[in-house]
């Protein structure tokens, strides 16, 4: 089940990323840069938590790549446009997940489970 909604999120990353209605996140300078950065922190941290730690700096390395390649992708398009920015953000955010993937943090999805399917009594 969480593979499957991890899943999900990626295709909801390139949903939002290459669909020619922008969400409008300026309301602050940056803005964009921000929910780049929590979107790939967000499937970074996922999926860091559903693999054993061996393979985290390959994740890691997908997710980048994830980012360069919507952003080319994005570049072919004539309704959004390529942004060295954005990958950097993109980045950054997996990068981050990807440190604290060696922390308690890391459990975050088991330890609700635990407690969501804790036996009553």
């Amino acid at each position: 089940m969480w593979w499957s909604i991890g899943v999900a999120l990626v295709m909801l990353v390139f949903y939002l990323s290459l669909t020619p209605v922008a969400i409008n996140v300026e309301r602050f300078e940056y803005g964009d840069k921000v929910g780049h950065f929590f979107s790939y922190f967000i499937l970074m941290s996922w999926f860091a938590q559903l693999y054993q730690q061996s393979r985290h700096l390959l994740l890691l390395v997908l997710f980048i790549a994830m980012g360069v390649l919507i952003e080319l992708l994005q570049g072919q398009t004539s309704y959004r446009l390529f942004d060295y920015a954005d990958i950097a953000a993109n980045s950054f955010g997996a990068v981050f997940a990807w440190s604290l993937a060696k922390t308690a943090y890391a459990s975050l999805l088991l330890r609700l489970e635990q407690k969501v399917l804790k036996p009553v009594g």
